[in-house]
């Protein structure tokens, strides 16, 4: 929905997609990034957005940073998962993902 191919989605949210062959964005929560803010301001691999917001972009150039975006993107499927014994959202499909495109 909001990049450029493939997306991951968790709960009905999309939670990562592809911005072009070496890059892509996480939706972490704001949360997620105000806890984790100094550590992801400090590595070179992560753009923070300069208004806040859910997403983080990150550049995958090594073996090292597939381990590293890995890790991120388990954290924003955690961040995203229901709460125990309630089921999870599907992804949006057909009119539904047509409307929320409309706003990205």
């Amino acid at each position: 929905m909001f990049g450029h191919g493939i997306a991951y989605w968790a709960n009905g949210k999309e939670v990562l997609h592809f911005e072009g062959e070496a890059t892509l964005e996480i939706r972490l929560t704001r949360a997620l990034i105000r806890d984790n803010r100094e550590a992801l301001k400090a590595d070179e691999r992560v753009e923070l957005r300069r208004h806040g917001g859910d997403w983080v972009t990150v550049t995958v150039a090594t073996p090292d940073d597939v381990e590293f975006v890995v890790g991120l993107a388990a954290q924003a499927a955690d961040a995203h998962r229901p709460p125990p014994g309630v089921p999870a959202k599907p992804p949006p499909t057909g009119p539904e993902l047509s409307r929320r495109q409309r706003f990205h």
